[in-house]
């Protein structure tokens, strides 16, 4: 018997069925393989019955939540009881594979079904010479990690040691200063580092060769930081340096922390997390910068982790962005949120972190960017003179729905399209939209491309409530070679630091005083900076 049924791509799959069992229940026995290449894939499969509820397929796998469903990690193969009439079968693998769905077919019968599910790529950034992958993750440990990457279609992971204090991870005892053994070309892990302290900020420490010493977990969350002294991280940064490790601002969209833009003023941070925990389009969940500065919100109002960024770029500092998942558990697949980076040939882990470190980046949790000025793309510098008339163009694809599309000159937008999902149907699969805007450049600045939600169309379809959001790195356009200096944004960033200086005067409670002096003098520092700018 043959039954037809429909992918998202409108394609006739056949379902070719064996003899009939006389068996208590229908079994379906299928395969996953790579259209390109016919070799086994590893992917994410849901099944729900005709209620909509999981249906859990046969043998020992890993499970993650996403997108309202429950799904079962499976690598090449699987086998499951169909729970009746109505069972749908769902199968995804990363952000350039189109997904499949169809519904099984019930008669009534119990039957054995065979079937290879055929997974086609729409895009592969990876010919082109990236490298995508998660920065931030707790979990899992490396050698379950390395399937779920397979199956999420991520190139590099960096798992985080964090001291115990406050509880176990089991990923700490895996950290070895180099690649992890599991690690396979196109599919590598690293062990890195995170500090914490949940005033002052985090901190992800990347290509180390020894984990920084001293320390201790202090907690990241609730009110625990109120229970504990701190930490002054700007010994953490140095000491990552002196290694030649990579300095990461943690999930600045939950939590910016105090020394965040002493860091930068300093030169000691190599980027930031965009987007991690929250969504960056929000506002971030501890405000205590702002309610810990000694001002009102009216002289220094909190802002969105997007336009905090901002104020940094239109200071004059060229911060490249990052994004992870900060995955501790089943609640979100690893790369959820992921950083794609140009990192040209040959394509590693390695050379994954320095395209990161030199802006060659976007950051997304579904769409893919492609964008470009004069034929620049992030993380190019151009210098020109007077005057400069510059296009810029960017079409943003994608398998998950998105509503708007935006270019931005210094934080402005200056080109925009804004289209409800039900007005921009996919093409095979895929969402697209594209912007072209011509602009006058009579001043230092950095144009960027990003999808972000539009408040009228909410479309918070993904873990932890997130929008479906991307962002590029900036290209950046100085005029005789100046860099951008934007006096609100310098104001705003020095009103941040004499916050800090504040609250610093109240005497908080820290680990060893000479921290505490050495904050401050710190904060001095970089007061001077943002002063002189």
């Amino acid at each position: 018997m043959r039954i037809t049924l429909f992918s998202t791509i409108g394609l006739a799959l056949a379902l070719s069925f064996g003899a009939q069992r006389s068996a208590a229940a229908t079994r379906l026995e299928a395969r996953v393989i790579d259209e390109a290449t016919g070799l086994a894939s590893a992917a994410r499969v849901a099944i729900t019955n005709a209620q909509g509820r999981f249906v859990e397929i046969e043998g020992r796998h890993d499970h993650v939540e996403y997108l309202g469903k429950r799904w079962c990690y499976v690598d090449g193969s699987f086998a499951v009881k169909v729970p009746g009439p109505g069972a749908g079968i769902e199968v995804r693998r990363g952000f350039e594979t189109r997904p499949l769905w169809f519904k099984l077919p019930g008669d009534g019968k119990a039957q054995r079904l065979e079937q290879i599910f055929r997974l086609s790529r729409w895009s592969d950034l990876r010919q082109q010479g990236y490298v995508n992958g998660d920065i931030h993750a707790h979990l899992p440990i490396p050698r379950e990690a390395h399937l779920q990457m397979r199956a999420e279609d991520l190139n590099a992971l960096t798992l985080l040691h964090m001291a115990d204090s406050q509880y176990y991870l089991p990923v700490n005892k895996y950290f070895t200063g180099k690649l992890d053994a599991n690690s396979t070309p196109g599919c590598e892990i690293y062990v890195g580092q995170e500090i914490r302290d949940f005033q002052m900020g985090h901190l992800t420490l990347l290509n180390l060769t020894s984990l920084v010493a001293g320390y201790p977990d202090m907690g990241g969350g609730l009110e625990y930081w109120r229970m504990c002294p701190h930490w002054d991280l700007v010994p953490a940064m140095r000491a990552a340096r002196e290694q030649n490790g990579m300095v990461v601002w943690s999930h600045v969209c939950s939590l910016p922390g105090e020394q965040l833009p002493i860091g930068i003023a300093l030169g000691l941070v190599d980027g930031m997390e965009l987007v991690t925990w929250n969504d960056p389009t929000q506002f971030p969940n501890h405000w205590e910068p702002w309610e810990t500065s000694g001002m009102s919100q009216a002289e220094f109002p909190v802002m969105r982790a997007l336009d905090l960024y901002y104020q940094f770029l239109n200071a004059g500092f060229r911060v490249p962005i990052a994004a992870g998942t900060d995955k501790f558990g089943e609640e979100i697949p690893l790369g959820s949120n992921r950083v794609f980076a140009q990192a040209g040939q040959p394509a590693s882990y390695a050379t994954w972190l320095a395209a990161i470190k030199a802006g060659k980046t976007f950051v997304s949790n579904g769409p893919i960017l492609e964008f470009e000025v004069e034929g620049h793309r992030p993380g190019d510098v151009v210098e020109f003179k007077d005057c400069r008339r510059v296009k810029a163009q960017v079409t943003a694809r994608s398998i998950l729905p998105f509503t708007t599309l935006e270019i931005v000159f210094n934080g402005e937008t200056i080109g925009h399209k804004t289209m409800p999902v039900y007005s921009n149907a996919p093409v095979q699969g895929v969402y697209s939209m594209k912007i072209e805007t011509t602009l006058e450049v009579t001043r230092s600045g950095w144009l960027a491309a990003r999808v972000v939600d539009h408040p009228d169309l909410k479309n918070r379809i993904l873990p932890r409530e997130l929008s479906v959001f991307a962002h590029t790195s900036p290209v950046y356009f100085l005029r005789d070679g100046s860099r951008v200096r934007d006096p609100a944004s310098i104001a705003y960033l020095t009103k941040y630091v004499e916050g800090v200086i504040h609250w610093l005067g109240t005497r908080p409670k820290f680990t060893k005083e000479e921290d505490l002096r050495a904050a401050r003098q710190e904060a001095e520092e970089a007061l001077a900076v943002y002063r002189r700018l």
